[in-house]
């Protein structure tokens, strides 16, 4: 098995959870508050606190990103005995902030979103993937805020 390019999943599985595409999970983390979110990156499946719930949308980001990765290195998913995220999230409601990233979020009327709430997350993304002769690990911590209601439909 390849050792530096499962090293480099099991990084790359924190780095997309803690990257832009979680924007597409506000709404879903929002709806299970703070707690414990367990991914499957080779199924999607997900658990909060233990248990099952609907797969969240980064889910899927990650089992794209690992089953193109994987056969991108010729290594078969088969090979993996488990590839999985494990993210304790700290969810909070607060006042907008101030400073540089007041104004980030633009709202239906086209105009920065910079009064009310909003949520902020704590995330410590823990990965994991596993073979049978190797184990390779990596952790990431992830802070982020939106404004509630955001993004708005």
């Amino acid at each position: 098995m390849r050792r530096k390019r499962l090293n480099h999943a099991a990084e790359n599985l924190c780095s997309i959870f803690c990257g832009w595409r979680l924007t597409n999970s506000f709404a879903e983390i929002q709806a299970l508050g703070s707690g414990t979110l367990d991914i499957d990156a080779l199924s999607a499946h997900c658990s909060f606190n233990g248990g099952s719930v609907e797969p969240l949308s980064i889910a899927f980001e990650l089992q794209a990103w690992l089953a193109r990765d994987l056969e991108a290195h010729n290594i078969p998913p088969s090979a993996l005995k488990e590839a999985v995220l494990q993210v304790s999230i700290e969810l909070n409601r607060v006042p907008a902030p101030s400073g540089p990233k007041s104004g980030f979020y633009i709202g239906k009327n086209g105009l920065p979103i910079e009064k009310g709430e909003f949520f902020k997350l704590a995330a410590r993304c823990r990965s994991s993937i596993r073979t049978d002769d190797a184990h390779y690990h990596s952790e990431k911590l992830y802070r982020e805020q939106w404004p509630v209601g955001w993004p708005q439909t």
